[in-house]
């Protein structure tokens, strides 16, 4: 699945404790953190994994998952891999 027109959300501390903002364009994800939502970590996700996260992104209460273990887990596994800038 490819995402032609990027997907953003911001989220406040209540909403994630980890994830500040994740924006999805194509199969791109950028994410930034709560520690230091001023740098942006840009990763190349699998296919299946961004049908998953854009689910997650576009549901009110993200699914009543966690975003920063999604990514976090998705990290771990390969399914999301950080993009060489």
């Amino acid at each position: 699945m490819t995402v032609t027109a990027p997907i953003v959300r911001e989220l406040t501390a209540e909403e994630s404790s980890a994830i500040a903002r994740v924006r999805i364009e194509g199969d791109q994800v950028t994410v930034s953190y709560q520690s230091n939502p001023a740098n942006e970590y840009t990763y190349t996700a699998d296919s299946e994994f961004l049908q998953q996260l854009i689910s997650m992104v576009e549901a009110q209460d993200l699914a009543g998952m966690s975003l920063g273990g999604t990514i976090a887990d998705a990290r771990r596994v390969g399914d999301l891999v950080e993009s060489v800038q």
